[in-house]
């Protein structure tokens, strides 16, 4: 598959890939060139194909999901959400060596 670039599309390639697309022999000289010296090519892999539509579906995604949220907020409105000393401290706890770990 071979996928044309536009003109505004390449500074924002150059963003994406960290590398400078460069034009095509011909191009911006003086003389006029045929289209087939135009046309520079770019392929992307798989995993690269996989990794924007990931992007995608994350960017699509609800940031809150209601469905895990809502039962909470009853039981905090009801004034029944109970939840235990020993697994908060479990959970700080377990937060602190996570990012302990991280930093060594």
């Amino acid at each position: 598959m071979v996928t044309r670039i536009k003109n505004r599309d390449v500074n924002r390639l150059n963003r994406i890939s960290g590398t400078r697309v460069s034009k095509a022999k011909g191009q911006g000289g003086a003389g006029k060139t045929s289209k087939a010296q135009r046309q520079d090519d770019v392929s992307v892999s798989s995993l690269s194909r996989s990794i924007g539509m990931a992007g995608e579906a994350v960017n699509s995604a609800p940031d809150i999901r209601s469905e895990l949220i809502s039962p909470i907020q009853e039981a905090l409105a009801n004034g029944n959400y109970k939840v235990s000393n020993l697994d908060i401290a479990d959970k700080i706890l377990r937060q602190v060596l996570m990012e302990r770990n991280k930093a060594i």
